[in-house]
């Protein structure tokens, strides 16, 4: 019975007891023991094919799932690299003007130095002479001392040195808040870095950012109620409000008049909301059920990739476990709310 599969052969000595061979056996129960060898035999070879097959199937899914999520992380950076990329020229333009004047102050503040180091030297001379008590050569410094602050202007200089200084802080200060507020927005970290993320700070740091896109056509009036810290994707989140407070701003644009971007934030059961509201020139009502999907947008053809709201769609709703919902009446202006769980892992059913 060698020759017999291991299972078969207890199959065989569970029915006609220890037997080491065949040979007592009918002939016809031999072939029919035969045929059920090489059935035994097929099934483990198909069994040992299948497990390889699901063995490599699985790898194959693991490893296409991890390429689908790196392609989604690399498609929702390059999204907010894009987005900085179109609004560079005008983070550069706020950046610049604060650079311009504060180099214009330090350019003026070292000829002021130039002129008090020259009146320092003059009142030195003049020490020197009143410890040799020489009156009459003090006396004469004296007036050439009035004569150097006329003709410099020293009184001007003195006046105005509080204002440089403080013109020179504000435009720092200027730099300064920018390009936190572009490292914040830029941010990456892990991809799955859920950290303690302030809403009201996020939309403050990507309205610098958004500035000069914004202040030609748009006032934001800025509603921002005490909300309680939440857990969120730092970065994403800003990608998000950047491309609703942009989109709002073009939607004003379009509508060719300077109009009002109303920013409002509250709590409400377990959630944080955040409402966009803009006067532009509003969504069509066929277009509302689609404003999600990705590559579909309303805007002209170059002026948009159509990934924008899909991808804030997935990170509101499937990374973070909230809704995101928008309003719109055509040529009135359109509003969108964004809703975040206080809680990770929170049941969005609550909402």
């Amino acid at each position: 019975m060698n020759e017999h599969d291991i299972l078969l052969k207890k199959q065989i000595n569970r029915t006609f007891g220890d037997i080491e061979t065949c040979e007592g056996l009918h002939p016809k129960m031999k072939d029919f023991l035969k045929l059920i060898n090489i059935t035994y035999n097929d099934y483990k070879n198909d069994n040992m094919l299948l497990e390889r097959s699901i063995d490599i199937s699985s790898k194959e899914y693991i490893e296409s799932i991890e390429k689908m999520n790196n392609l989604q992380a690399q498609l929702v950076s390059n999204e907010k690299m894009a987005g900085i990329g179109q609004l560079s020229a005008g983070i550069a333009h706020e950046i610049n003007n604060p650079l311009g004047f504060v180099q214009s102050n330090m350019e003026m503040l070292k000829k002021y130095i130039k002129k008090i180091e020259g009146l320092y030297e003059l009142n030195k001379k003049m020490v020197d002479f009143s410890r040799d008590e020489e009156i009459k050569a003090c006396g004469e410094i004296c007036k050439e001392v009035q004569a150097y602050m006329k003709a410099n202007k020293l009184e001007i200089i003195f006046n105005d040195l509080q204002d440089i200084n403080d013109e020179t802080l504000d435009g720092l200060q200027r730099i300064e808040k920018i390009i936190k507020s572009l490292l914040g927005f830029a941010r990456k970290g892990n991809v799955e870095e859920f950290v303690e993320y302030d809403l009201n700070m996020g939309i403050k740091d990507t309205l610098v950012i958004a500035n000069n896109e914004i202040k030609y056509n748009a006032k934001v009036v800025e509603q921002l109620e005490p909300i309680p810290m939440i857990s969120a994707l730092y970065g994403e989140i800003n990608q998000v409000l950047l491309n609703l407070i942009i989109n709002a701003s073009h939607a004003i644009k379009s509508k060719d008049v300077f109009g009002n971007i109303t920013i409002h934030t509250y709590v409400e059961k377990d959630f944080v909301y955040c409402e966009i509201t803009d006067d532009g020139a509003g969504i069509p009502a066929n277009c509302l059920n689609r404003i999600f999907e990705p590559f579909f947008t309303t805007k002209p053809v170059g002026s948009g990739t159509g990934l924008g709201l899909s991808i804030a769609h997935d990170i509101i709703v499937n990374k973070h476990n909230g809704h995101i919902d928008v309003k719109s009446l055509l040529g009135t202006g359109t509003t969108f709310t964004i809703a975040l769980p206080l809680y990770r892992g929170q049941d969005n059913m609550t909402y």
